[in-house]
């Protein structure tokens, strides 16, 4: 997404079409704010200062100087109000944006497909409709979208979940340039009407799905909802534009896929299975967001990151093996659990330190209360052997074995895996 979209036309409440009020929406990462010329709601702007706590508004409809319908949803109003002045300024920040339709909430039903990219999932998911070939006299360049890489996966009972290669291209207008693209696009077809929290729960899905993969923090950067019902009229615009405000800035997309902990070709015999287990099992969400946490790269490691860590580790035994409340006893059977994988190096050693540095941390102990509490660079490294446990918790889980963890490890060049110094 650009750095900042700004969207000018007049905004009113749906239940209020008469009062219509001109502004300008502005769209940018980690930011939805309405500016508006007058006031929604009461008509006397002092009334909203009057025995009254911030105001909120489901949603808040407008129309774009492009003719294009625009949704506003969970909106807080601020307001400036000049007595010498006759009219006042308003702003209102939202959370979500939908462009291209009037919805009533993120819970209205609509006969929707969706839509979504990631720049991250192109290098995981290889598109292949470019091909070129050349000779010491020619050279060309074509795009085969029949011959593009595609899967579709049912995940639940009404929702497939398809991946594919897209292309196009583009000409200077003097003709004398040509450039192609290609990249994957994520989709859930749905077979019954869905809202946008339900699709925006689906991607989210993913991006965790794809984090794990890629062992980087991924974020979708353009979701769409697809209107199936205007979709059949070639006059109509079917797709509606989904911002979020939770979304924010991050660094250039993360291209090294040999650092990936696999991509789509290493584990695509078992894809199907994979996904629709992430999908399925929702015990597994609180364990996933913290294995999330800690894959996020960070310039600087703290006793916080080893601490994520540990928990997820627990939790996962907790939820999915048996409830073991003694740490030393259960990173031992998981050490048992994984021994037959190389990258494993948990020593008897690290584990009493793991559990020392772990309750030193978590309550606070004074200096010298435990004896094995690591810290700087001691903890970091402790900390990475612990991370590939979790690594290993989480792929068994979803489906692989310790040979096939092995085999998934041995391809990945990441850091994660092997250690710097």
């Amino acid at each position: 997404m650009e750095k900042t979209r700004d969207y000018k036309g007049l905004w009113w409440l749906p239940d209020a079409p008469d009062n219509q009020v001109a502004g300008t929406l502005s769209v940018e990462k980690g930011k939805i704010a309405l500016e508006t010329i007058g006031v929604l709601g009461a008509s006397n702007p002092l009334s909203h200062f009057v025995g009254r706590d911030s105001i909120r508004y489901d949603v808040i409809w407008g129309v774009s100087s492009e003719s294009k319908e625009i949704s506003v949803f969970n909106c807080y109003e601020s307001i400036s109000v000049n007595t010498s002045c006759p009219f006042a300024v308003a702003e209102y920040k939202g959370q979500i944006v939908a462009v291209g339709k009037y919805i009533k909430s993120l819970d209205e039903l609509g006969n929707y497909d969706v839509t979504a990219y990631i720049d991250e999932l192109t290098y995981w998911f290889k598109p292949n409709c470019l091909h070129a070939h050349w000779n010491e006299q020619s050279y060309s360049c074509s795009a085969d979208i029949k011959e593009a890489n595609n899967v579709i996966v049912q995940i639940e009972e009404g929702c497939n979940l398809k991946i594919a290669g897209e292309s196009n291209f583009t000409t200077s207008k003097t003709g004398m340039r040509v450039e192609f693209e290609q990249r994957t696009s994520l989709n859930f077809l749905f077979a019954n009407p869905v809202s946008i929290r339900e699709a925006n729960m689906k991607v989210f899905l993913f991006e965790q799905f794809l984090s794990f993969a890629t062992l980087t923090s991924v974020r979708c950067d353009k979701l769409l909802l697809i209107d199936k019902d205007k979709k059949t009229d070639p006059t109509e615009n079917y797709t509606i534009e989904i911002f979020d405000d939770s979304e924010k800035e991050r660094d250039n997309k993360y291209e090294r896929f040999w650092d990936y902990l696999f991509v789509y070709d290493i584990i695509k015999d078992k894809f199907p299975l994979v996904i629709q287990k992430w999908y399925a099992e929702k015990e597994l969400a609180p364990i996933r967001a913290h294995l999330i946490d800690s894959v996020n790269r960070r310039r600087v490691f703290s006793s916080v990151d080893f601490l994520v860590v540990v928990q997820a580790v627990e939790g996962y035994y907790y939820r999915f093996i048996k409830d073991e409340p003694c740490l030393k006893k259960l990173l031992t059977q998981l050490r048992e659990k994984f021994s037959d994988i190389a990258a494993i190096e948990l020593s008897d050693h690290d584990i009493g330190c793991i559990c020392d540095s772990r309750h030193h941390y978590s309550h606070l102990l004074p200096t010298g209360k435990k004896k094995n509490v690591l810290d700087g660079i001691e903890l970091y490294y402790l900390n990475h052997k612990l991370r590939k446990i979790l690594l290993c918790c989480m792929l068994n889980f979803i489906g692989f074995d310790n040979e096939e963890i092995n085999r998934i490890f041995k391809k990945s060049n990441n850091s994660y895996l092997r250690r710097i110094e």
